[in-house]
């Protein structure tokens, strides 16, 4: 369900203070200032920010020639400047204290999303898994860390509307190596992905609205893989929140 303009300024608000008041130990005041929450009007299914400051949402051209398997994929900011520096020193720098405020960044737009219908509130959150062997290169799965500080804070600041969040860590398995898509055109991120996912126990995803975690959306190939398993297995309805939106 889409926001009201009016809903999507406040949250816009809240996530752009939020922002400040959580990274101001780590950045200048300056690049404190250097952060677009991915707001209105965007595509209403993969949330694509459109380049014009009015209208309403609806489809982009993506997606209409191409539909997702997901039903709709929203975002907490876009990747550039201070939060593309601030993603990559947690993913690729290990500075996972990072997760906490990027988790409470998350729940903010997870509110605003849902708040307005509680009857669409996924019944289980997903992360993305990594390959057991990229796991091991990394120390840690970026994806995982911001959907348990997710639900963590959603435990402590729940929304009176919205029942607790669940987390399913290991619904979905990471089966076959890939190279990393960094790189890759939207063709080959999507050739690349294919059946890198399987669903570990399909009667834990059967009649179930799904949330998938992951850190960044950039032409979406991971997520709508993982929504495609995840669906082929039973789910109901997958729905996409990241970090960042390229």
């Amino acid at each position: 369900m889409r926001p009201t303009p009016q809903t999507n300024e406040k949250l816009c608000v809240t996530l752009a203070l939020t922002f400040r008041q959580a990274m101001n130990r780590f950045l200048c005041s300056t690049c404190l200032m250097d952060f677009q929450p991915a707001q209105s009007p965007l595509c209403c299914r993969c949330g694509a920010v459109f380049t014009a400051f009015e209208g309403e949402d609806h489809l982009c051209e993506n997606c209409i020639r191409a539909p997702r398997h997901f039903h709709q994929a929203r975002a907490v900011g876009i990747y550039e400047g201070a939060l593309k520096q601030m993603v990559q020193d947690f993913k690729f720098h290990g500075k996972i204290h990072l997760a906490r405020p990027f988790g409470l960044l998350m729940l903010h737009v997870f509110y605003g999303v849902y708040a307005q219908k509680a009857s669409t509130v996924p019944d289980t959150v997903v992360p993305v898994p990594l390959h057991a062997r990229k796991h091991r290169m990394r120390g840690f799965n970026q994806s995982f860390l911001l959907a348990d500080h997710l639900i963590d804070l959603n435990r402590q600041h729940p929304d009176p509307g919205i029942p607790s969040l669940k987390t399913d860590r290991d619904i979905l398995v990471r089966c076959r190596w890939t190279n990393p898509q960094t790189g890759l055109n939207k063709d080959r991120r999507k050739t690349n992905i294919a059946n890198a996912f399987r669903v570990n126990a399909p009667e834990r995803a059967t009649g179930k609205h799904i949330l998938l975690i992951d850190d960044v959306y950039t032409t979406g190939a991971t997520v709508d893989e993982c929504a495609r398993i995840l669906i082929q297995s039973g789910a109901t309805r997958v729905d996409v929140l990241t970090l960042a939106r390229a």
